[in-house]
C-alpha cells in the first residue's frame, strides 16, 4: 500500500509548519531509501504504525517497530528501509517549518533523531491520519487545517518522545538526554535546578554547563519550554480551562502562565486553541 501526496507551496508564509509531502507505505518488502546529504531540503518526519523497519546510524542497524519512528533535519544524509520479512506500515511527512525551528533544535543536532512515542501515540498517529486525509482531497481553503494537523503531531511528538534505546550516544551526551527526558516527564511538578542537578549526579554549575553543549540551551530554559510543549498538548487535546492548563503544566498561576505563553508563542493560550485546535 503506497499513498503519496504532492502538495503546493502555501499561500501564506505565516504557518508554523506546512508539509511539501505526505503519504502511508505499508506492506512493501522493496521499501528502501538512501538521500545523499543536501538531497532532502525539507525535514523528513516517520512513524512506525506496524511492522518493522531499519534506519542506519553510522553504519549501524537500527530497528524500529511499531510506536516509534525518525526524524532527519533538512539536508542530511539519509538511509532507511522496511524489513523484508515483517515490512512496517509507517506515516510520513516531509515538512517545511520555520515556526518550528526552536522546537526542533535539540533534534537538529543529530543527524537523525530515533525516538519511541508513549502516552501520545495516538495523538499523533491521529494528527499525522488527518493531515493525510486533508492532502488526498487538498483545496487551498484546506491550508490552515493542513498546517494545524501537521503542528498538532509535532507538539504532541515532542511533548512524549523519549530517545530510541538502540540511538548510539557517548556517555555525557547520554546522561545529559537522560536529564532531559526527566525535565520533560516531570515539567508538571515543581523542579529547582538543584533538583534536577541531584537526578544527575553534577553540581548546578557543570550541569547547566554541559547541558547547555548538548542540547543547546540552559535547563531551566528547556524546563520551561517543555511546559509550554505540555500546555500546548493539553490546549489542543483536551477541553480544560486556562486555569486547570496552567496547574497541570506546571505554572504557578493562570496569570504567569498567560503570560508566559503570550511571550513565548506570540499569542495568549485561548488564541493558540481557537487557532490550532
Amino acid at each position: 500500500m503506497w499513498e503519496y501526496y504532492t502538495l503546493p507551496l502555501p499561500s501564506s508564509n505565516h504557518y508554523a509548519c506546512f508539509p511539501e509531502s505526505c503519504g502511508r507505505i505499508g506492506g512493501d518488502p522493496q521499501h528502501r531509501v538512501h538521500r545523499g546529504a543536501g538531497k532532502l531540503q525539507e525535514y523528513n518526519l516517520h512513524v512506525v504504525l506496524s511492522g518493522r523497519g531499519y534506519v542506519w546510524v553510522d553504519g549501524v542497524k537500527q530497528e524500529l517497530t511499531g510506536g516509534a519512528g525518525f526524524l532527519y533535519a533538512p539536508g542530511a544524509e539519509q538511509n532507511y528501509g522496511a524489513d523484508p520479512d515483517d515490512p512496517w506500515d509507517v506515516r510520513w511527512v516531509h515538512f517545511i517549518g520555520g515556526g518550528v525551528e526552536k522546537l526542533l533544535d535539540a533534534q537538529e543536532r543529530r543527524e537523525v533523531w530515533l525516538f519511541a512515542l508513549n502516552q501520545q501515540r495516538a495523538h499523533v498517529e491521529s494528527a499525522l491520519d488527518r493531515l493525510t486525509h486533508l492532502s488526498a482531497a487538498y483545496e487551498k481553503v484546506s491550508e490552515p487545517l493542513i498546517s494545524a494537523a501537521l503542528y498538532k503531531a509535532i507538539v504532541a511528538l515532542m511533548h512524549d518522545a523519549q530517545p530510541h534505546r538502540g540511538q548510539a550516544q557517548s556517555s555525557v551526551r547520554t546522561k545529559m538526554f537522560e536529564v532531559a527526558d526527566y525535565i520533560r516527564n516531570h515539567c508538571h511538578e515543581h523542579l529547582t535546578l538543584k533538583e534536577i542537578a541531584g537526578q544527575s549526579g553534577y553540581s548546578p554549575y557543570h550541569l547547566t554547563r554541559i547541558f547547555r553543549e548538548t542540547v543547546g540551551k540552559p535547563p531551566m530554559q528547556y524546563l520551561s519550554e517543555c511546559r509550554i510543549l505540555l500546555a500546548k498538548s493539553l490546549l489542543l487535546s483536551t477541553g480544560y480551562s486556562v486555569e486547570r492548563i496552567a496547574h497541570e503544566s506546571g505554572f504557578g498561576s493562570s496569570s504567569y502562565f498567560i503570560g508566559t505563553f503570550r511571550k513565548v508563542v506570540g499569542m495568549t493560550p485561548v488564541q493558540f486553541r481557537h487557532m490550532y485546535g
